[in-house]
């Protein structure tokens, strides 16, 4: 939520509260190192949890032994990163145990990381090429 403070001409002080569109990514270290495709291809989709309420961890790499170093809520839009700039073909690894983890970006923030597979909504919602 962003707040403006806005002077009309003889109307006092003003507060405008206007709400971002796209989600980003919340926790330390937010807004290092990924792009969005810059030539329109891309594929995104939305994080799920059963718990409306709660927070998906990006660790630095595929797995629960991985740091989270951001998380997103249940309805936050993020885009999968591409593999061999193919916007269709998604990074991804699976862990020790053989669950699938893709590699997601928030395309406000800038930041990402990897997030299990149940907790992202596949079909994706959107893919442009």
């Amino acid at each position: 939520m962003k707040i403006k403070q806005c002077l009309g001409a003889g109307l006092g002080l003003a507060i405008v509260l206007s709400f971002a569109s796209v989600a980003e990514a919340r926790g330390t270290g937010a807004g290092t190192g990924y792009t969005p495709a810059k030539d329109g291809t891309y594929c995104s989709t939305k994080l799920r949890a059963q718990d409306a309420k709660a927070q998906i961890n990006l660790r630095e790499g595929p797995g629960t032994t991985f740091k989270a170093r951001h998380y997103g809520l249940s309805g936050d839009q993020v885009d999968f990163l591409s593999q061999n700039g193919n916007p269709k073909q998604w990074m991804s690894r699976k862990d020790k145990s053989g669950k699938v983890w893709y590699q997601v970006g928030f395309p406000t923030s800038r930041a990402y990381g990897w997030v299990r597979a149940d907790f992202v909504q596949l079909p994706p919602v959107e893919c442009r090429d």
